[in-house]
């Protein structure tokens, strides 16, 4: 491999002197026109040869269709090809972008992959003469061949990133991101296939997709090997499938995002400006999204704009209001059927009144709530929503202030900020996949069977709700403290994943002692990080078997000590909210109902007539001791019900703290049933991160990181953008 890499000139002549088809493609490089768009070092090349790659059709329907070229059986009689060992080989590029390009094509026929590939990739690099590079690019960033493992070499001279890295003193961190061109390029020096994997498994895979969307680049610098990485949005951008005068046929592969963006049309290599290439990159490179959040919902909603808002046509300051009349929106002295605000500076800054918090649990009230950024309002049915969009980093500093208190310990707010930042990114990527799943129920042919759930639904007019439903966004008023900004911004961008992929990271206010699993309140369906865990040290993490419902009702009569089970009043203060202050004895506590009393309420919150309550037992548990299917047997009827949240609802006028419960039946003195005391463990569903847990955690100096590897057990931190 040695020999060929050290005299890839000569393979370069010995190729196009038997292929005279490759010579031609390789002198019209001498007509191939190139200019500098920017003061950054941006090159257009307009290369009409690349067309075909350009165009080049990369959805899988296609790619089976056709033929391999990357095949030896399929290749070019006359295409020579040099071994490098290790089931790969040189192959002269018959489409070159540079003056020396060449192929690393895989000699078996198996699906582009960088876990395939990225040994042999930094071996190469650390051959190779200085003026070269290796590079790669990912199945959806730029591969024309995702079906067949490749990597490419090339003559790196004039190449914009390439020269800047190679001319600029490095910082002398191992790993470090720079923006030479507007979006954040990775750099990793001294890389070795263990520092390359290390940093490949923080970044995130797309569902459905096999590795992270990826252009890489190495080569060696006075002995020491770098890798670029460069992560990836989109595959193309939308300009790319336009019509008209806005179509551009730009198609970015790794050369492209290097700095070199490649043109085979002349009338977009004249036209293209900095500009135009710098939105290109903003677009198909991951960045921080925006949130659209719906915050309170009315036939008339009063607000005041704290600073000057325009509706695309007059600017507006001060109180103002929007109703509903014949189903359009009354504004100003108008009617319209959508209304969007934006500030005229700035983030701006609004305050909607009487927005209502805690809605259908024992802490509702109204508030009024400042926030920054967009307002719109929309209409749904009968009423009118007040939706708020603004960067996703900034919706989260007030999410970490509104669910727990901003005073809290740091770590625990960091650990929050990454398990709210998971969770919005898995809403808004449900989102983009247009989910239609929102509750589920599931009966028997005599409808005595009901299991329910319901999830976080899949909003239309907004990605996420306000409240609890979702998570807690109750403004900017909430933010009192600078922990929390800080919490956000120093853990930017990062998320939870597991094998790659974005974690759905649920969170409750207190397990009981043991969290729950995913499918025992939701689908059934397995999420390897959502499993119980016993909410203690790591010295004392025995579960019981809970489902067992003997072991339950020893544990839940109980008082184990857990991390959630005896905070002090001090971090309970810190740590709470007012009105979350105003509920006590959520680890262990207990509700009495008169067997009239609850037979009125369940046929009230259920819909079901049954009769008089005689009998409350339960049929399955969960792992954390909650109860997934409860029987009710009523005088006229018995019906089974599920899951976590519906056994809630119906037994409470609010919610009751959990469905962790065994149940205590009273008798008069005739042998009848009078009543009926619940005694049960823990507030909320109990999957995933206890956030009461978890701030002892934080008070007793545990990071983050450690806070996260105890609830959310074989996940990793990654970044999504």
């Amino acid at each position: 491999m040695t020999e060929i890499l050290t005299h890839l000139s000569e393979c370069i002549s010995r190729q196009l002197q038997a292929w005279p088809e490759a010579g031609e493609a390789f002198r019209a490089l001498d007509s191939v026109r190139s200019r500098i768009i920017s003061s950054s070092g941006l090159v257009l090349q307009y290369n009409p040869a690349r067309i075909g790659s350009t165009t080049a059709r990369i959805d899988s329907d296609s790619i089976r269709q056709r033929t391999c070229f990357l095949c030896p059986e399929s290749r070019h009689q006359e295409q020579m090809a040099f071994s490098l060992g290790d089931d790969f080989e040189l192959l002269v590029n018959p489409y070159p972008i540079l003056r020396e390009h060449f192929t690393v094509a895989s000699r078996t026929h198996r699906p582009q992959s960088v876990l395939s590939c990225y040994r042999k990739m930094l071996a190469i690099a650390a051959e190779l003469p200085e003026q070269y590079m290796i590079f790669y690019n990912g199945p959806r960033s730029g591969a024309s061949a995702p079906d067949h493992l490749h990597m490419q070499i090339g003559l790196a001279t004039g190449i914009p990133l390439f020269e800047k890295l190679k001319s600029n003193r490095l910082p002398e961190k191992e790993l470090f991101t720079l923006s030479p061109f507007g979006f954040p390029v990775t750099i990793l020096r001294h890389a070795t296939p263990e520092s390359f994997l290390e940093y490949y498994r923080t970044l995130t895979i797309l569902d459905g997709e096999s590795e992270p969307r990826l252009n890489i680049m190495a080569f060696n610098s006075g002995g020491e090997v770098i890798a670029v990485f460069i992560s990836r949005g989109k595959h193309r951008p939308d300009c790319y499938y336009a019509d008209g005068d806005r179509k551009r046929l730009i198609s970015p592969g790794a050369i492209d995002m290097f700095g070199m963006v490649i043109t085979p049309r002349e009338q977009d290599f004249l036209s293209l400006t900095e500009h135009d290439v710098l939105d290109i990159y903003r677009e198909v490179t991951p960045h921080e999204p925006s949130v659209s959040v719906g915050i309170m919902q009315g036939e008339r909603i009063c607000f005041t704009l704290d600073s000057p808002y325009s509706d695309g046509s007059r600017t507006f300051c001060g109180d103002m209001e929007v109703s509903l009349q014949n189903g359009h929106l009354v504004w100003q002295d108008g009617q319209t059927d959508r209304l969007c605000l934006s500030p005229c500076e700035g983030a701006g800054r609004f305050t909607l009144h009487g927005v209502t918090i805690g809605k259908a649990f024992h802490w509702e009230r109204l508030e009024d709530q400042t926030f920054t950024g967009h307002l719109e309002f929309v209409i749904d049915g009968n009423s009118i929503w007040a939706v708020n969009r603004l960067p996703v980093e900034h919706y989260l500093e007030s999410v970490i202030s509104s669910e727990m208190n901003p005073s809290a310990p740091k770590e625990f707010l960091k650990a929050h900020a990454v398990i709210s930042r998971s969770w919005v990114m898995a809403q808004l990527a449900a989102s983009r996949r247009h989910s239609d799943e929102k509750t589920s129920q599931k009966a028997d042919g005599n409808a005595d069977r009901i299991i329910k759930w319901y999830d976080h639904d899949q909003h239309t007019l907004f990605d996420v709700c306000a409240d609890d439903h979702c998570q807690r966004y109750q403004g900017t008023g909430r933010i009192d403290n600078p922990n929390a900004v800080q919490a956000v911004r120093e853990t930017y961008a990062e998320a939870l994943v597991f094998e790659g992929h974005l974690c759905d990271a649920r969170f409750s206010k207190c397990c009981g002692g043991v969290s729950e699993q995913f499918e025992t309140c939701w689908q059934d369906r397995h999420e390897p990080y959502l499993v119980p865990v016993r909410d203690a040290s790591f010295s004392d993490r025995t579960i019981p078997d809970l489902t067992d419902e003997a072991e339950a009702e020893r544990w839940i009569r109980s008082t184990p000590q857990s991390f959630c089970s005896h905070p002090s009043d001090e971090v309970l203060r810190q740590v709470l909210n007012s009105y979350d202050l105003e509920t006590d004895g959520f680890y262990r506590w207990t509700v009495h109902y008169g067997a009239d009393e609850l037979s009125e309420l369940f046929a009230r919150k259920s819909g079901l007539d049954i009769g008089r309550i005689e009998a409350i037992e339960p049929v399955r548990r969960g792992p954390s001791g909650r109860i997934s299917e409860l029987r009710i047997t009523g005088s006229g009827r018995t019906v089974t019900i599920g899951k976590e949240l519906e056994i809630r609802r119906v037994l409470s006028e609010s919610h009751l703290y959990s469905s962790a419960f065994v149940v205590d039946t009273e008798r008069d003195a005739e042998g009848n049933v009078s009543g009926f005391t619940l005694t049960g463990a823990g507030w909320g569903h109990g999957v995933g991160l206890c956030q009461i847990g978890a701030a002892v955690m934080g008070s007793k100096g545990y990071t983050y990181r450690e806070i996260l590897n105890h609830y959310y057990p074989g996940s990793t931190l990654g970044r999504f953008y």
